[in-house]
């Protein structure tokens, strides 16, 4: 046999190959609600993004169960959508939490601010 005769095989290979990934979401420049997953190979800087409409994931999710040949099962559709506005009620939590303490916080002294004696009411008794 030649170099560059071959044999085509149904041999298999594990390959591993160590990554790290990150999930988050974001919005786009049009204001698109995204997930958005990066890929990195452990120990490197440079990876790989991927991004996804959110919409579109509902839309697959919705289409799935709306052709499913199963329709005595919907537990699934009802878990998910319980679980999103959960979790929603949460990030709206977080954000009154954050923007009252926002509202209410008022920046420490710093030594070197002048402190005019005058611009404090007293009571008058």
């Amino acid at each position: 046999m030649s170099k560059t005769d071959s044999f085509l095989t149904n041999d298999t290979a594990d390959l591993i190959v160590p990554i790290v990934t990150e999930i988050d979401l974001d919005f786009s420049l049009a204001k698109i609600l995204e997930i958005v997953v990066y890929v990195y190979p452990r120990d490197e800087d440079n990876g790989a993004e991927c991004r996804i409409e959110f919409q579109e994931v509902i839309d697959k999710l919705i289409n799935y169960y709306e052709t499913a040949e199963d329709r005595d099962n919907l537990n699934p559709i009802y878990s998910i959508a319980h679980e999103l506005a959960r979790q929603a009620d949460r990030l709206r939590d977080v954000a009154f939490k954050l923007e009252e303490t926002q509202e209410n916080y008022f920046p420490p002294l710093v030594e070197e601010d002048d402190i005019d004696g005058n611009s404090y009411d007293m009571e008058e008794k």
